[in-house]
């Protein structure tokens, strides 16, 4: 069925078919093409995501995708009952770039600068985070009203009941945190913008023999501090979580584009915000059908699982980096005073 609508809609013959970065991708004359979801991506969203491209392209960036057209000239095609974008990577011999993640995604950023004021971009949270983070607390709220309300109770609920009031006071202090460095900084005082991901991992590009091709999917204009802490998140949320692997991550990041006193604290602040439970609270509400629900309630208690490994890694963030918070004047959390 794939590769019967591949070669319907593209006239593309699939070879060497696999997953990269859990996304399907295939081969035909030496390309290597990468099978999307469209997820209800509109007409208006491929245009500007376009439009982002060109713009990193003439920037310097070599390592973008190029959207594939189907034979009638659209940008997306049903495929295996499901509608896709595919874009081709066309193999770029003799360039070679930093293959560090940090200092690509800090090159990344570089690149992605000052986009706002050329084009009207709809995905904007730059500056916005406390707002954003109110608005996602208060629905919490209406939702952990709703859920208490109910005469029967799934497993879902009764870990959502128990644990929201400790990720509600997480989310209260992120807030007030960045609320206090903005108050003090001002508008113009909370560094610069660039092209981000709404979730970066290392999931979001693709690794290739001479870089990584990155993925235009979830691009948003916002902090660069939004993709390493988002980075830095999923490396603390997992069962070999390994400290130093964040700290060789920060290096990197930090040979091309050292972090100012005001990135820390946006980093710090993002970090304390706990987005992958809220994602997770919202997606399973958000998913009327029965199915996948028990893969939910797993990634949910494994979520929670982890916390305890989080809140060592904020206590102690500022003294494993060796960063002087008195000296520079760095608040930090009341009851996530630095370890000793």
């Amino acid at each position: 069925m794939f590769e019967r609508d591949i070669f319907h809609h593209y006239q593309l013959v699939c070879e060497d078919r696999r997953s990269e970065s859990g996304y399907r991708t295939f081969s035909c004359k030496g390309n290597q093409y990468i099978v999307i979801p469209q997820q209800q991506m509109s007409y208006e969203k491929l245009q500007e995501m376009s439009y982002i491209s060109d713009y990193l392209q003439q920037r310097g960036e070599n390592f973008l995708p190029e959207l594939q057209p189907t034979i009638t000239n659209m940008p997306s095609a049903y495929v295996d009952g499901e509608s896709v974008i595919i874009f081709k990577v066309e193999h770029k011999k003799g360039e070679h770039r930093n293959f560090e993640l940090g200092s690509e995604l800090a090159e990344f950023h570089k690149r992605g600068k000052g986009l706002e004021q050329y084009y009207p971009v709809q995905q904007i949270a730059y500056g916005q985070w406390p707002m954003l983070w109110i608005n996602r607390v208060d629905e919490m709220h209406n939702r952990y009203a709703e859920v208490s309300a109910r005469k029967q109770k799934n497993d879902f609920d009764e870990l959502f009941l128990t644990t929201f009031p400790y990720y509600e006071g997480m989310a209260e202090n992120a807030i007030q945190y960045i609320t206090d460095y903005q108050l003090e900084r001002g508008p113009k005082g909370i560094g610069s913008a660039a092209i981000c991901y709404d979730r970066f991992t290392e999931r979001s590009w693709i690794r290739t023999s001479n870089s990584f091709v990155k993925l235009p999917v979830g691009w948003i204009i916002d902090s660069p501090m939004r993709d390493v802490a988002e980075c830095i998140r999923e490396k603390i949320y997992q069962p070999e979580f390994r400290s130093h692997e964040v700290l060789q991550f920060i290096d990197e990041y930090e040979k091309v584009k050292p972090l100012s006193k005001g990135a820390w604290r946006l980093l710090y602040g993002r970090l304390l915000f706990p987005s992958q439970y809220f994602d997770t609270v919202e997606d399973h509400y958000a998913n009327e059908r029965d199915i996948g629900k028990e893969l939910y309630v797993r990634r949910f208690t494994d979520l929670i699982s982890f916390e305890k490994q989080n809140e060592y890694f904020l206590k102690s963030f500022f003294r494993s980096i060796g960063l002087p918070v008195r000296e520079l004047n760095i608040p930090v959390v009341d009851w996530l005073v630095p370890m000793i």
